[in-house]
């Protein structure tokens, strides 16, 4: 938000003026929305933005989605990194966002999007979760709030009408943020899965409060709780608070504490559900493969990362998720490579399982997690071209069980999309292959097309 960049070593007061100097686009891509936070909808921007948490030019956690813009600004400014490829682009990148942010630049948007089939949930930043549709916006921010509203028609769940999806009220009061509004949530490390807060379905209406701090124990943190009312859920309300923390430079970590309370279902003697889960990333030395006099270093930066998520007895441990991600230049063209394991426990099978609609963490009939698997596995690769095209790849093989049904269902999805800049917007293609064994579904092909225009 314009509270955005402020300086939180010295104090977390709002920006009074935005930066003067910056040029003006008529083209904005998709990154470059003004809003208050980096969002839950640009994996590409999210890679850039771990590339500059693993170099250490970042000193705040970046384990939770929407992230604001205060709590990483003044090191994406004030450090420069002279030798590096990699992290001068992801600056540059991180730095013409938050500046669009600040300048209001791309206030006013237009989305369509059509496609054969609904795409499969397939992790961080999905472009759409409708079949078809069109939806328009319009945003401003200002020194203490900001707003977005964004309306449109589309078809999702087989279900044709009018949405207010992506619009938001936010209030800043320095160090603190209320909001109001629909956006995605990605809380968590994993990118192809979550077991805590993920974005698979549409976000539900909520309201909100956050607040960053820091001191010499807890490094940069920031804590945040919300409230919202998810429909066709077994649950009227959902309350998740979240704390993260980066105490060391190598090291971040969340903890989350969720219920779910006034059921729908009058037979429950218990009307409240709770879970909670800690995630953790742990940065692991750099790799360089150019030689130390090179005017553009060429590294490897990676990490590994975990998940932990309890049952509805929040003292035992229902899943788990493992992964490593690491990102390299390879002439001008910056490369990502995700590889993550989910698994279950013993405790597993029988968590959420007294509930009619198992784990709770549902909206409009999707699963909001990964939690339900039992085991699961995945690679994604993604490129950011020096061009402006992207370019991701994924493979996911999932099992769990229906207690139904007691059938062992399996399914494996391969999906690529590619996006590149066209006539004065943003162009998305998507290709998917979903594989299943399961006794409701059958094997899909997916294909897509979505065009983003901001003015």
């Amino acid at each position: 938000m314009v509270n955005a960049v402020t300086n939180k070593k010295r104090s977390l007061t709002p920006i009074a003026t935005a930066l003067a100097c910056c040029f003006s686009s008529v083209l904005v891509t998709p990154s470059a929305v003004a809003s208050p936070w980096l969002e839950a909808n640009d994996p590409f921007l999210r890679s850039s933005l771990l590339v500059l948490s693993d170099s250490g030019v970042i000193a705040s956690p970046t384990n939770q989605y929407p992230l604001r813009w205060s709590l990483f600004g003044d090191d994406i400014t004030n450090n420069n990194v002279s030798h590096d490829l990699s992290v001068t682009q992801a600056q540059r990148e991180l730095r013409y966002s938050m500046n669009s942010a600040k300048l209001n630049r791309g206030q006013r948007s237009a989305k369509f999007i059509a496609s054969n089939e609904e795409a499969p949930s397939t992790g961080f930043g999905q472009f759409s979760k409708d079949k078809w549709g069109a939806s328009a916006s319009y945003e401003y921010l200002d020194t203490s709030y900001a707003f977005r509203v964004t309306t449109g028609y589309s078809s999702y769940q087989g279900e044709d009408d009018i949405r207010w999806d992506d619009s938001y009220l936010s209030l800043n009061l320095g160090s603190w943020l209320f909001s109001i509004g629909t956006l995605d949530r990605w809380w968590g490390q994993g990118w192809q899965h979550n077991l805590i807060l993920g974005s698979y379905a549409k976000a539900a209406p909520d309201i909100s409060a956050s607040y960053i701090g820091q001191n010499k124990l807890l490094g940069v943190w920031n804590i945040e709780t919300f409230i919202a009312k998810p429909d066709d859920a077994e649950f009227n309300y959902h309350n998740a608070t979240r704390f993260v923390s980066k105490p060391f430079s190598f090291f971040e970590y969340g903890l989350t504490y969720q219920v779910w309370f006034d059921s729908n279902n009058s037979s429950h003697s218990d009307d409240s559900i709770k879970q909670a889960a800690v995630d953790a990333k742990l940065t692991l030395p750099s790799i360089n493969f150019s030689n130390d006099g090179d005017e553009n270093q060429t590294k490897l930066y990676h990490s590994v990362y975990a998940e932990f998520a309890s049952t509805e007895d929040t003292t035992e441990l229902g899943a788990l998720l493992l992964g490593w991600s690491g990102s390299v230049n390879i002439e001008g063209q910056t490369v990502r490579l995700v590889l993550e394991s989910q698994q279950s426990t013993s405790d597993h099978e029988g968590s959420f399982s007294s509930h009619s609609s198992g784990y709770p963490s549902t909206h409009l009939s999707v699963a909001k997690t990964t939690y339900d698997f039992d085991n699961s596995y995945s690679v994604a690769l993604y490129v950011q071209m020096s061009n402006d095209h992207n370019v991701s790849l994924s493979y996911q093989q999932s099992e769990w069980n229906d207690t139904q049904s007691s059938h062992n269902n399996q399914r494996n999805i391969t999906q690529a999309n590619y996006r590149l800049p066209a006539a004065s917007g943003m162009v998305h293609l998507g290709l998917g292959y979903t594989q299943m064994n399961t006794t409701t579904s059958d094997d899909q092909i997916n294909a897509s097309l979505g065009y983003e225009f901001r003015f």
